[in-house]
Formats: structure tokens, sequence, C-alpha cells
């Protein structure tokens, strides 16, 4: 590895790195639902690491700071830090896991410490986000793999056909080329041209026109320029199918989740709560 290869991949991590601290602050803010953090840190930035001098205000930070960092590792939306404490204690006495509650989303009352059934949606939608599951991930599957294929479609102005071609042949878009076993290569140009129609599916006035496509030389860079168009398009169709399916997983996620946790039947209520409930229960 040259000098010149070393500044070059230097200069590539360095751009890449604002690049990364954006993401990493983008990743902050949708986990903790907050601007805290980055506000934060601007202070930080500014003031330096000089401590807040008014103590409420230091304190009313300080707790701020404590229920992101809560939100961050655990993904439970909590309103207070008190709640997040709470949550904490309910979580380990019935051997809950915070994953599960951050799991199930908008469907866990984090201040209730139970599930919201009524917020279930209803089972038209459920099967609708199935469907949406299924259909994007045939479809991200079927996009990745044609992105692999160098294959490009083309059509006739005569016929109107469409045919796949590379640079050395051509073949029918029916049957499927996997199945197509007798493409017409460019050295079968010298055979006859009822010979080849018969064996490759395709007209004799179709073969005189890809023997005439074939051998010009400006036809693998045409070619280039084609594919590389398919691609992106392929790569932008894939991206779209995995964002599909990316909510479709969660919505599902979210459900089954919430359902799992309900199925336990876990009181909402933690021991100490209990008691102070059966107190105002025996004065009435």
């Amino acid at each position: 590895m040259d000098f010149a290869t070393i500044t070059q991949f230097g200069g590539a991590l360095a751009a890449l790195i604002p690049l990364v601290l954006l993401v990493g602050f983008v990743v902050v803010i949708w986990r903790t639902v907050s601007l805290h953090t980055l506000l934060r840190r601007l202070w930080l930035l500014v003031h330096g690491s000089d401590e807040i001098s008014d103590p409420k205000i230091r304190a009313y930070v300080d707790e701020q700071t404590n229920l992101m960092s809560f939100r961050m590792f655990s993904g439970v939306q909590a309103a207070s830090l008190e709640e997040a404490h709470q949550l904490i204690a309910w979580a380990q006495l019935h051997r809950v896991d915070l994953r599960q509650i951050a799991a199930c989303g908008r469907y866990f009352d984090t201040g209730l410490r139970q599930v919201r059934k009524q917020d279930f949606p209803s089972r038209p939608y459920l099967f609708a986000q199935i469907a949406v599951f299924v259909v994007s991930l045939v479809g991200s599957i079927v996009c990745a793999w044609l992105l692999l294929i160098p294959q490009v479609p083309f059509t006739f102005k005569a016929s109107e056909r469409t045919f796949l071609a590379t640079e050395s042949n051509a073949q029918t878009l029916w049957p499927p080329f996997f199945f197509n076993r007798n493409p017409l290569k460019k050295g079968d140009c010298d055979q006859p041209l009822a010979a080849n129609a018969a064996r490759t599916s395709f007209t004799e006035a179709e073969v005189k026109t890809l023997c005439d496509l074939l051998p010009v030389d400006e036809w693998p860079e045409h070619l280039a320029s084609k594919l590389k168009e398919q691609r992106w398009s392929l790569l932008i169709c894939t991206l779209f199918f995995l964002a599909l399916l990316a909510r479709a997983v969660v919505v599902l996620n979210k459900v089954v989740s919430a359902k799992d946790l309900l199925a336990r039947g876990l009181p909402s209520t933690l021991p100490g709560e209990q008691i102070e409930l059966d107190l105002y229960g025996a004065k009435d």
C-alpha cells in the first residue's frame, strides 16, 4: 500500500467521522424521544465542564440525564425518573425483561404498569400487516436476487418482444433464463438463421437483428450503462421493500410481545402500593 492510497484512505475515514456522529445523535434521539442529550452536549461544548451553579436546576438536569440514560439503555419511554424506578422494581419483582416492555411499544402503559389491551389493533389490520410482511419479504428477496443478475431486458421494435441480453449472448424472456438453456451466443451467428431460430425460440428476423447487434464495438459500453441503471432501480426497490418489511415486523412484534405479557396475568401494583390500597379499604 503506497503513501497515496494511505492518504486517500485516511481522508475517507476523516470524512466519515461527522456522518458517524450524526447517525449516533439520531439514534440517541430516536431511543430517548428527547433532545436533552443533544442539548446537554451543546451546553458542555459551550461552557465546558463547569457545573450549573443553581442546585435546583442542576438537580433537574441531572434527573433528566438519568432518565434519558434509562430510556436509551432499556428502550422504555418512562415519563419520569420515579416512574423508571417503579418500572425497574416491578420488572425485577415479576422477572420481566425491560426489553420485552420496550418491545410492547404503545401497548404498554408505563405509568399504570399494565398492557393496554383496549388499544390492540383489529384482526383485519393484523392480517393486512401479515400480508405486507409476506409481500415485502418476497419482493425484497426477488429484487436483491435480480441485482446479482448480469442480464438486461431489451425490446425488439418490430415484434415488441422483450429479451434478455449480456455482452456475448441473448435469450428470450420466456421461458425464464434459468430454464432456457439455449441462448443465442455471439459465436452462433455463423450458423443458418433457421437453425438458430428453432433452437433459441427467436424468430429469424430477431436472430438477424441480434447477430447484427452483438458484434458491435459500442454494444458492451451501452449494455454496461443500462445494467448500471437497472441495478440502481433494483437497489431502490430492494430498500423500499425492506422498509415495508421492517415496519411490518415492528408492528407485529409489538402486538405479539404485548399479548405474551398480558397472558402472564401480572398484577400492576408493587408490594408497598398494595398495602396502601388495603389500608384505604380498611378505613372505608
